[in-house]
């Protein structure tokens, strides 16, 4: 088994550093995140490194966005008093 290769990058939707790992076995792209979690999508043969981690990124940052839309849909929602 491949061993994984750290990702770290910008991602400008969040507006916040994104980091995490990720392997290729060939068949799927394996993406994990501490603070996120981890996610596989399948792929097709790579051969372009290049292309390997523009894949991992996508997936690191669907992965972000989905951990922060849980996150903000269970937050109490705080009503304001009427004036």
């Amino acid at each position: 088994m491949p061993t994984p290769d750290q990702i770290c990058f910008y991602d400008e939707t969040l507006k916040e550093q994104l980091e995490g790992s990720y392997r290729y076995d060939g068949k799927a792209i394996h993406v994990m995140s501490a603070e996120y979690g981890a996610r596989s999508a399948p792929r097709g043969r790579i051969i372009d490194v290049f292309a390997l981690n523009l894949l991992a990124q996508k997936v690191l940052s669907e992965l972000a966005r989905d951990g922060k839309a849980e996150k903000d849909s269970a937050k109490p929602h705080s009503l304001k008093k009427a004036a």
